[in-house]
């Protein structure tokens, strides 16, 4: 029983300090210390990744960055969008530049459910088909009046787009998950623009070996001379209806660096899911909330992508334990991009024994490119066939099976 309450205690007192190390030592405009990056490399570097954009739903913006009657421009896929909302509140996404003389449909505007040229004032419906031209008759209009308009489906309070490279409609659907967000309190999103490639955050997650090296402090420097995180990880990928799916577990402990002991209800367990390269849902339980987070990645060029995180919990969650797990789990993956946005990419690494599930992952994430038009376009860019090949050792593959003891991100 007095076990049972100093057990408590302690895990009372990691959340206070931590509350206080993000409260204090975290605010005022602090930020984690960017990589140097070298610009004028990138191309270089950019050589050896597969194709930027790969196939899939990607999150543009919020819902509510549009309103009923705005238009906004966004970047993504190495293109300008133009976002828009109608006053039926349905939204449209086309190509930025009308097809007629190339003025920015972004400087338009919407009236009633079509969006307005600013140049000539020819209307679009959200299907880009031209509704109107003021001075031409309407049996004049033709396939080259259309501007290209992008599938859209506005769901997660997220407006999304399917990309695909040779514009092939969709074969999966983001509904039907996440429905507890419907009732969730919504607790924040931020944003950040990073140098690196979207397949380095799922390969994150087969990497056991990094775990330990990378993974295994508190973000509480006094407490790491007497504690450390251990974490047990498992990776499983998606098969059939959900082959575009796969979900990472992590039981994250708080051990005692002297005697490896776990202190109890300390820690947390978190699933990642992976709904293709766009998304990373982050969902926590933990003694003190169990807060999800919505990571969205959106490739705007070569090794350049936008990620968003937007932060639910249940009504009634305890607002500072969330903001400290959130910050915990933030401070985590914050030390892998230090990395991402400086490494380059080895289509055949060379991998031992421990490395993990790593071409496993590949192989899943393979189905995201396939061969298409992209590809083609990119004929010094290593993709396709390597995605598939294999370096494990012998037992290597049965980790990818198996739970295995290492250190994680929570």
């Amino acid at each position: 029983m007095i076990l049972n309450v100093l057990a408590v205690l302690a895990a009372v007192v990691f959340l206070v300090l931590g509350l206080l190390y993000l409260f204090i030592l975290r605010t005022n405009g602090k930020q984690r210390k960017k990589p140097h990056i070298d610009t004028d490399f990138e191309p270089q570097r950019a050589l050896n990744y597969p194709p930027p954009f790969p196939n899939g739903w990607f999150s543009l913006c919020s819902a509510s960055a549009v309103q009923k009657g705005q238009v906004i421009e966004v970047t993504a896929f190495g293109k300008k969008l133009a976002v828009f909302r109608g006053h039926d509140g349905k939204v449209g996404v086309m190509d930025v530049y009308c097809p007629h003389l190339g003025a920015n449909l972004a400087d338009g505007k919407v009236v009633g459910n079509r969006l307005v040229c600013p140049f000539h004032a020819w209307e679009f419906n959200t299907q880009g088909n031209c509704e109107k031209i003021p001075y031409c008759d309407k049996e004049n209009y033709n396939e080259r009046t259309r501007a290209k308009a992008w599938t859209v489906n506005e769901n997660w309070g997220l407006i999304l787009v399917w990309h695909h490279a040779n514009n092939e409609p969709p074969t999966w659907h983001t509904q039907g998950y996440l429905e507890e967000l419907k009732v969730y309190k919504h607790h924040g999103s931020s944003s950040e623009l990073l140098h690196m490639h979207l397949q380095d955050f799922s390969e994150n997650g087969a990497d056991y070996a990094h775990f330990g090296v990378v993974h295994n402090l508190l973000t509480i420097p006094l407490l790491n001379k007497f504690f450390h995180v251990e974490h047990t990880t498992n990776i499983e990928f998606g098969e059939g209806n959900e082959k575009h799916m796969a979900w990472f577990t992590d039981i994250a402990d708080i051990a005692r660096t002297k005697d490896k002991s776990i202190i109890k209800d300390a820690g947390g367990k978190a699933l990642v899911t992976y709904y293709g390269p766009g998304f990373l849902v982050f969902s926590f339980k933990t003694k003190f909330g169990n807060p999800i987070i919505v990571k969205t990645f959106t490739p705007i060029g070569k090794l350049k992508l936008r990620m968003e995180d937007h932060v639910y919990a249940p009504k009634g969650s305890f607002g500072p334990a969330i903001k400290y797990i959130v910050g915990e789990a933030t401070a985590q993956f914050h030390d892998d991009i230090n990395i991402w946005e400086r490494k380059t990419f080895n289509t055949n690494p060379v991998l031992v024994k421990g490395d993990g599930p790593i071409m496993n992952m590949r192989k899943w994430y393979s189905q995201f490119y396939g061969h298409n038009k992209q590809d083609s376009q990119n004929e010094n860019t290593p993709h396709g066939s390597h995605l598939n090949q294999s370096n494990e050792t012998p037992n290597e593959k049965n980790l990818s099976e198996t739970t295995n003891r290492g250190d994680a991100h929570s």
